[in-house]
């Protein structure tokens, strides 16, 4: 009788091909989502209780990633859709235009809710809510009637399956976006301020680094990733010519996270690092928590340019002068403020205050900072800067700050907004409030934030900073 052959001798079986495409290669990780949740539905504001981890939404985070990492392989931004289309889909043509890549998303166990409102502050015996300089958009809207957004707390474990029908290298190539937004990004809204953050179930070897090192990140993608382009970055984000800090490596995700947010939170609006090395000036009786002076110069240069506010005395008599200059827009935009007024904060000292008290005054109404360039009006700028805990391979987490390599179309201002002429329902940048955005300092202004004096850019200031305040280790560039 003749014996069956070993298995190991058996034919190998052939990959399953698609219709009009390659064979079928699977990719599958098991991830877990660390910190909370916010949005991530179809509606904006809610959390779905159904489709827990939505595939659309994972692939748009998919898409993002992999332009991160590829974009500055192709010549123009023609070249990068057309590669893009093809692995990612596109609209369909003759041609066709569906994707190469089939995602599909199994959850196993789904995180409890979290619909308590954001505390910013602590007070009353209680904490600020962990995380709040991230969370603040979920805040009840006690004026509107507008409860607070839910969120998911951390814990949702699910897993993601990809099917390329293509190459080896359309597989690599999914296998790096799939570990760049692992690494580096998150499910949901806010990604980019350490929400929805992950780390991999089970053996994480060929997903996360070993280390929070250049070294491990180039072995885990099999290149250097933040090698500087041989081209001008455009305005798509990418690795190439990046920056990224990390800090000391902790066991818990929230910490780390926490950690990276508060060092973005304190260059913003932190009152330590003493006199001329503070973002603002702690707050005065009788609301020291609310009422402060900020050292960066947006505040005066609403003030000066506040045409419904030429009249004084002002709340905070502005040291600034009136040359216009945004610099933390490239932190993203719009930015909508309002002034803290008495007419927001009514409070049984104000009757009390004397004239010459520093927060007796007027202030302007609210503003909002938007971009242009050339002729088109554009409200929105997602933010370079992402701040997260970053997993390794053995369970650890380091607090992270990436600041990814983009450029801004030529020509590009930002300035306040006003109603757009004859069509007041719209808005469009007043032309004599504008300026670059690399405009950290006004002509004939001295910095009142020590951080921004003689820097070229908000990226040079805050990385500059970071490493100073806090001794962060530089991985690149």
């Amino acid at each position: 009788m003749a014996t069956a052959p070993a298995y190991s001798d058996l034919p190998k079986p052939r990959r399953r091909a698609t219709l009009g495409g390659g064979e079928e290669r699977e990719v599958t990780v098991q991830l877990e989502v660390v910190t909370p949740i916010l949005g991530g539905s179809y509606q904006t504001r809610t959390i779905d209780d159904v489709d827990v981890i939505r595939v659309p939404s994972v692939r748009g985070h998919l898409r993002f990633w992999w332009r991160a990492l590829y974009a500055p392989q192709y010549m123009d931004g023609d070249a990068l859709h057309q590669r893009e289309g093809v692995l990612w889909g596109r609209a369909a043509t003759d041609s066709g235009g569906r994707s190469a890549v089939e995602l599909r998303i199994s959850v196993e166990h789904v995180g409890g809710t979290d619909d308590s409102n954001i505390r910013l502050y602590p007070g009353q015996g209680q904490q600020a809510t962990p995380g709040a300089y991230a969370l603040w958009p979920a805040r009840a809207e006690r004026r509107n009637n507008i409860p607070p957004a839910p969120r998911r707390q951390p814990g949702t474990q699910f897993r993601l399956t990809a099917k390329v029908a293509g190459n080896e290298e359309d597989e690599a190539e999914v296998r790096n976006a799939l570990r760049a937004w692992i690494l580096f990004g998150g499910y949901g809204g806010r990604t980019r301020r350490g929400l929805g953050s992950l780390k991999v179930i089970g053996d994480a070897n060929g997903w996360l680094p070993t280390a929070a090192t250049r070294a491990a990140l180039t072995s885990l993608f099999g290149r250097d990733i933040f090698a500087a382009p041989t081209r001008t970055p455009c305005d798509v984000p990418w690795f190439g010519g990046a920056a990224i800090h990390v800090g000391r490596t902790v066991q818990d995700a929230q910490e780390a996270w926490t950690t990276a947010l508060g060092w973005l939170q304190e260059f913003r609006q932190g009152i330590d690092g003493g006199q001329g090395n503070r973002a603002r000036e702690p707050g005065t009786e009788p609301l020291p928590n609310r009422y402060s002076i900020s050292n960066w110069p947006e505040a005066d240069k609403v003030r000066r340019l506040s045409e419904a506010n030429q009249r004084l005395p002002w709340a905070h008599k502005p040291v600034h002068n009136g040359t216009p200059a945004w610099p933390r827009a490239g932190f993203g935009l719009p930015i909508i403020g309002q002034f803290q007024n008495r007419s927001r904060y009514e409070h049984r000292f104000w009757n009390e205050l004397p004239a010459t008290h520093p927060n007796y005054g007027i202030e302007p109404g609210p503003f909002e900072l938007r971009w242009r360039a050339g002729n088109i009006e554009h409200d929105r700028l997602a933010s370079p800067l992402i701040v997260k805990a970053l997993p390794l391979a053995d369970g650890t987490f380091a607090p992270c700050a990436l600041w990814l390599d983009r450029s801004l179309p030529a020509g590009a201002q930002v300035g306040l907004a006003r109603p757009k002429h004859g069509r007041p329902n719209e808005k469009e940048v007043d032309p004599k409030t504008v300026a670059p955005f690399d405009r950290l300092v006004a002509g004939g202004d001295t910095p009142k934030f020590a951080a921004l004096a003689n820097k070229s850019s908000l990226r040079e200031a805050f990385l500059d900073w970071l490493l100073a305040r806090y001794s962060t280790t530089v991985v690149a560039p």
